[in-house]
């Protein structure tokens, strides 16, 4: 597919919607050609790599011609939505450290972000789970909001939501030491994910109810 795009390519290294801001705020986690070369490769890979995949000539060609008249308006698509996720994750980074006296959540906090912004995220996220980052970190934000009037009710969530990550975590990383993925495993921490939403923002909704006890009872059927 790069070899049929190369002059959209070309086109799309040079003129990639706010660039140069995303870079800034990406420079902790690495330079400005990783972000490039992410960014491509996911506008590339939405507009290409969707199935069914073709199996012959004939249905490239029409894939080809489905994906040229599609990248522009995914490269403006998918900056925006990198760019959200960089500018809110910037500014979590500068609220964090009047935090430092609740050790137990700012250390959680910590923790939540540094598992969801890598430094190959673009890239290794799946799309469907991107497109909710902006809402989990304005969840980060909402929970600290709330945290200095609140610490004991920020204990008392995190206290309930940490058996099932710890469940997960042990779980992923057996699997991991195996070489082994497991789909419903990799859903089950995207809705921890959504757990965290429902106990520390309610307000913002999720797109499936999701609640301790629900995640318990999904847990022990994949024991």
């Amino acid at each position: 597919y790069r070899w049929q795009f190369r002059d959209q390519l070309k086109y799309c290294e040079k003129n990639l919607p706010g660039l140069t801001q995303m870079g800034m705020a990406f420079m902790p986690l690495g330079s400005l050609d990783d972000l490039r070369r992410q960014l491509i490769d996911l506008i590339f890979a939405r507009a290409c790599l969707v199935e069914p995949w073709p199996t012959d000539a004939a249905s490239f060609k029409l894939r080809c011609g489905e994906a040229k008249s599609r990248l522009g308006l995914l490269a403006q698509e998918i900056c925006r939505l990198v760019g959200q996720i960089l500018a809110d994750w910037q500014v979590l980074q500068k609220k964090l450290p009047a935090f430092k006296s609740h050790v137990a959540a700012m250390l959680d906090v910590e923790k939540q972000l540094g598992r969801l912004i890598g430094k190959r995220f673009v890239v290794d996220t799946p799309f469907e789970r991107l497109q909710h980052y902006p809402r989990y970190l304005k969840a980060i934000s909402l929970r600290l909001d709330k945290l200095k009037a609140d610490p004991a009710r920020d204990a008392r969530l995190l206290a309930e939501y940490t058996p099932l990550w710890t469940n997960y975590e042990r779980r992923a990383i057996v699997l991991a030491k195996q070489g082994v993925s497991d789909v419903q495993v990799e859903q089950f921490r995207w809705l921890l994910e959504e757990l965290r939403v429902q106990l520390f923002a309610q307000e913002l909704r999720t797109p499936a109810p999701v609640s301790v006890k629900r995640l318990q009872k999904m847990w022990e059927t994949l024991a």
